[in-house]
Formats: structure tokens, sequence, C-alpha cells
């Protein structure tokens, strides 16, 4: 081994000698051994919260899921539902008697080949005690659940599985196909609890996502889209059907995306996640929209905020109580929160602060309201918030301080003992004058007014959003290992992004790489000149849409000294005709490549390849279905060509997201490694 590489290595091996407390270096292990929290379920009687735990698996090859419960008054939490599979989506029983959840453990008496297009399945388990014992056994694997107020019923979505015919093809091996044959619906069930008598309650060409039951058991309202392929979500309407079986009829059916539906508790009314008629386009706004169960006009409750419904926890809607108001999550600049809406259109937040907040939960008498919170220095956990606390008006003042939000969980204690990396909240100018934000992380020990490298990161979308979340938590990039080799991160909000309304996120339109990368060398200026980042020794790095703007970057600028292209759309045309989203390009260039082929060819960065200095190490997942693996082919292919120092790094059966915990490792120390190399020479 190279001097050089021990050196690299030893930044991610474990620290010999004890160190202070908080003053602990991160490893590779610290960052991937971090467990993460979700879906909060609080109990009917607001006693104990049901919530997600992913974790390591015993051999480290894998990520696993536990339900695990805590108090919502003090109590240590303990694991419910624990096995070496998934076991996810907790929902509790009307009456608290019983949590319902999903789980691939295997059932008594099933087949392999019967598991194996079923695993998930829907659970019971006593949250006092007890075995967990299997309810349905659906002939695909099942995605959502739900309760029926009364407790007896549980409505579910499972995939359809491949029919007998399909598999014998299979096994002679005569099993060509077109595209619609190959499509994986879902259906809609319902099953008695009593008695295990399931119901199938959809076929046909009618692919349903989400699901909401009647108070009284009686009707299942549900959202579904004419195919399952993932731009038809655009299409999605709002239909109800009878618990007991019978016909879909149309609730909601107009343009754009209609979906989430949320029966309130008293019947009247069902709440949903709605473009509101307005189209088909991947930027705008959503909003929370009811109609009433019995039919008539929808109508939006959150036109006054000029922001997506939907953040940490998804776009869910949850009602209070009193059927007067829905909870939901919002992005909102480099924070997010729970906000109310009330049935006559008032819309207030009910967390503040710079925080990131969501997945909403509230008891039954709407007294506690549980949520998940996380900051640059604190892990996601648990949280639990009186909604006496939540700022009722502008101006308004505080409660007691016992009304404060607390959390109820501690799940990674260990980063008590590890380096903290706090992110600065840091402004700019743009292109044309527009105001920008971003969150900076320095080095450890860094002393104010010297100059650092300074690694760039470009994040997804292009409508995600820099957010004020754990800073060692994104699994794939291993920031800690960045800033303990004495590199600032830099995470910039250029025009596209989320969080700061929708003109702002539309303001990239046929714009892709040119007033966003504007915006994006102005915040690396303002650093510049700021005396944080050294500008002979400046890094960028990036995924999906931020992959798309680091391949962009390099065509245009030869101050970078590496790059990291992460799954990266390099060619805009072969990409929209290979994608599992080729409307996604459509919308954001207002055109089909062969409609106006001269946009996609300008904001392609292969068509520009020729003009690329920077050292560009190309990253990408071969299983990758939204950004296929052939994107990063042939931009390598054309660095390699021109002479351009650049490699390949292919990662096996991986998706858009990477998953499995030895190839993140692998991307932690071949990230590291390039970066060292390229723009420290080390």
């Amino acid at each position: 081994m190279t001097r050089r590489l021990a050196v690299l290595l030893s930044l991610l091996a474990a620290v010999a000698a004890p160190a202070l407390a908080g003053q602990k270096p991160w490893t590779s292990d610290d960052v991937l051994g971090l467990k993460v929290v979700s879906d909060p379920q609080v109990s009917p009687d607001g006693r104990l919260v049901a919530y997600v735990v992913e974790s390591l698996n015993g051999d480290h090859d894998a990520y696993q899921t536990d339900v695990w419960l805590v108090p919502t008054a003090n109590g240590e939490a303990r694991p419910l539902a624990s096995s070496p599979v998934g076991d996810d989506t907790p929902r509790w029983s009307p009456d608290n008697r019983w949590v319902a959840f999903l789980s691939e453990r295997p059932r008594p008496g099933t087949t392999s080949d019967e598991a194996s297009e079923a695993k998930r399945q829907v659970w019971l388990i006593r949250p006092d005690g007890g075995e967990a014992v299997p309810l349905t056994s659906a002939p695909g694997s099942v995605s959502d659940l739900e309760w029926s107020a009364d407790g007896k019923t549980i409505a579910f979505i499972a995939r359809e599985p491949k029919s007998d015919e399909r598999k014998r093809r299979e096994k002679e091996k005569d099993d060509a196909w077109t595209p619609s044959e190959a499509y994986g619906w879902n259906r809609l069930w319902a099953i008695d609890v009593a008695t295990r008598q399931p119901r199938q309650l959809t076929t046909g060409r009618l692919h349903v996502t989400g699901l909401s039951l009647s108070p009284d058991g009686q009707t299942v309202a549900f959202a579904g889209q004419p195919t399952p392929l993932i731009p038809d979500a655009f299409r999605s309407d709002i239909y109800t059907i009878p618990a007991a079986g019978g016909v879909p009829t149309a609730l909601v059916a107009r343009k754009g995306s209609d979906n989430a539906p949320a029966w309130s508790p008293d019947g009247k009314w069902l709440a949903f996640v709605s473009q509101d008629g307005r189209g088909e386009e991947w930027y705008t706004n959503n909003y929370a929209s009811v109609v009433p169960s019995s039919g008539g006009a929808p109508r939006s409750l959150t036109a006054s905020l000029d922001e997506r419904i939907g953040g940490l926890g998804g776009s869910a809607l949850a009602w209070m109580p009193d059927s007067a108001a829905v909870l939901f999550p919002v992005v909102w600049r480099t924070a997010a929160h729970v906000y109310r809406a009330t049935l006559d259109g008032k819309v207030e937040p009910l967390t503040s602060g710079p925080e990131v907040n969501g997945a909403p939960s509230i008891d039954r008498k709407g007294e506690t309201l549980v949520f998940l919170r996380e900051d640059s220095v604190t892990p996601r956990e648990v949280w639990a918030q009186p909604l006496g606390a939540a700022p009722i008006a502008r101006g308004a003042k505080r409660r007691a301080a016992t009304t404060s939000p607390r959390a109820l969980t501690d799940t990674n204690p260990q980063v008590r003992d590890l380096l903290s990396f706090p992110k600065e909240l840091v402004t700019w100018k743009g292109a044309s004058g527009w105001d920008m934000e971003g969150l900076l992380v320095y080095p450890p020990g860094y002393a104010k007014g010297s100059r650092v490298p300074l690694a760039l990161n470009v994040h997804g979308g292009p409508a995600g959003t820099h957010s004020n979340t754990f800073t060692p938590g994104p699994r794939l990039w291993g920031w800690p290992l960045f800033a303990q080799a004495g590199y600032a991160i830099f995470f910039p909000n250029p025009r596209g992004s989320g969080g700061y309304g929708e003109k702002f996120r539309a303001a990239n339109v046929r714009d892709w790489g040119v007033k966003d990368y504007e915006d994006l060398m102005a915040g690396v200026d303002a650093l510049v000149e700021r005396a944080v980042a050294d500008p002979e020794r400046l890094s960028v790095n990036g995924w999906s849409y931020g992959g798309f703007m680091t391949s962009t970057i390099v065509t245009k600028t030869g101050r970078f000294k590496s790059a990291i292209v992460g799954a990266a759309v390099t060619n805009l045309a072969s990409f929209t005709g290979t994608a599992d989203i080729p409307e996604f390009a459509r919308s954001y260039f207002a055109s089909w490549p062969w409609e106006d082929p001269k946009v996609y060819v300008e904001r392609s960065a292969l068509f520009h390849a020729g003009s690329v200095k920077t050292p560009s190490l190309v990253v990408h997942g071969d299983k990758d279905e939204r950004v296929p693996v052939s994107q990063g082919w042939e931009f390598y292919n054309a660095l390699k060509a021109i002479g351009v120092p650049t490699d390949l790094l292919i990662l096996p059966r991986q998706p858009h997201g990477i998953r499995e915990p030895k190839l993140l490792r692998t991307c932690h120390e071949r990230f590291l490694r390039w970066t060292e190399t390229h723009t420290r020479g080390k």
C-alpha cells in the first residue's frame, strides 16, 4: 500500500486512542452505522408512539427496519417487532390493543415461490407483549394499510402477482414481453380482522397508490392512476368504492395529480394532495385540498401557501380529531415545518425554528402532536409537542415552557462522543440579482479568515433542497470524512430549488445549466471573497440533477480541480428515451427532443465534453432506471477519448439511490481519494 493511500484510509479507520467527548473523529463505519427513525404513529389514547428504526443488519451487508415503541410521557424506547427482515408501517387499532404492521418475515405454511412475490404482508402484535401473528396472505406484497374506525376491517394495497401463464412462459424461456405486459399493478383489498376473510376490491386498468377508510368502515377512498408508470401519477384521481365490493366511483377527476386521500373523522370530507387541476408539470405547487365525501366541487385549503405539501415523512395529510383542520409537512427555505390548514383556509405553522420537522401524527383528543425533528448537529428523532405550544397567529405569545416540544427518543447516543458539524446559513446575490441561500460546514478547528479547500455539493431534483438536516446523515457522501480532511462543504440552493415558492422553483425551466450555474458560481465567489474558500483548491460533486450540474460545470469552467459526477443526466435526448420518467425532460424543457433538438443539445454536457479539463470521476448504479447507467458511460467515454483524467465507478445491483453498505463504504473511500488526489495532490 502506498503511503498516500495509507494516510487516506487512516481517516476512515477507527481511532484507537480514547478521545474527549465530542472530539472523536468520524469513521466510515460511524456514518453507515447511524440509525434512521421514521413513520411515528401516536396511539389513539396518546400514551405510546410506534415508529420505525432502520439499522445495519447483523452481517453489515444490508439495512433492516424494526418497529419500536416509546411512551409519550417519560420512559424508555423498546423494540416491538424486530426480525432479520423488514418490519415497518405500524398502524394502531382504534382501541389501542393492536399494532398492525408490514413484515417480510416468513409466514407458516408458505413455499419459497409463494413468498417471492408476496414477501410483505400485514401482521398483528399486541403493544404490551407477545408474538406477532400474520393477518393477510395476499398473492402479492402489501405496501400500505389502514384500520376502520370500528377496528373490524383493515384495507390494504397489494401488488398483483404474475399470472400462472406468465410464470409458465418464464420457466420455459418463452417470455418475450412488451412494456404494457410488464406493468406491476397495485390492487385495493379489504380484510375482516376477526374472520381473516379478504376481498379484492379493484381490478383492470387502475393502479392504486393511496387509500383511506370511511369512519363507518363501509367505504374506501383511494387514489388511482391509469397505469403504474411514474409519469401517470400526474393523472391520478380520487375514487370511492364499497368496502364490501362494487364498482369504483370517481369523486375527483380532473387534470393533474390528486392523491393521498384522508377521510375526516366525522365522515363529511376527504382531504387529499392536489395540483388543483392546473396541469401535469413536475415543478408546480401542490395543495392540501378537500371535497365533500358525498360528492361536490373540490377546493384548496392552502392556496395562500406558496409551497408544496410534503417534506420529511412524505406528503400525507393528518386530520385533527374535530374534523376542522388538517396537518401536513412543508419544506420552508432551509428548514421544514408541520403546518395546519383549517377548512376555512387559514394556514399556520405548528413548529418553528431552524430545524427540519415532519411526519405529523395526532392522538384522538387532539392534545399531543408527534413528529420527526432533526438539525445539523442532532440526528432525527421522535418529538412530541402539546398543541398549545403552536403559534396561533403572527405575534402571538409563546405558552409556558412546559408546552415546548421535547424529544421522546435517543436513537443514536454515540454521536455525542463524535465531532459535530453545524451548518451555517449563508446568503449571496445570484444571477439577475436574485437572493440566494445555502448552508456551509467548516472543517473542525477552523480559524476565521483562513482559506481552506472547498467541496461544492449540488442537490438533486432539481426541485430538491439543501436543508438543515443532520450533517453526517447522507450515507452516500460521508461528509464528516471530507470535513475532517480539511474541507469546507458548501450546500447551495440555486434557482429551481424547493422551499422558496413556485416562481423560484420554475425559474430554471428551459434554462438548466445557465442561470442556475451562475447562481452556484456566485455562491462560490462569495465564499472566496469572505476568505473561506481557497480558489486554487475547489472541488465539485453532485448526484442526479446534482450530477447533471456537476457535468455541466466542468464543461463551462476549469476552476474546479476535481469533480464527482454521480448518477448524472449527461445527454438529455438519450435520457428522455431510456428513463422511467420520459415526460420529466419534456416538462422542464417545454418540448420533446424531436420538437426542439437544439435546447437538448445545448443543455447536455456530452456535446460540450471537448472543453472539459477537470479530472472527473463518473459514478453510477447499474440498475438505475431513473437515470440509466448508459448516461454515465456516455460521459466517461467522451472524457476518456479527449484525454481528461477520468474513471467510471459502477455500483452493481444499485438503483438511483445506493443502498448496500459495502458499496457505500467504497463510495466514501473512492470519493475522498479522488478529491484529495486532484484537489490537493495528496
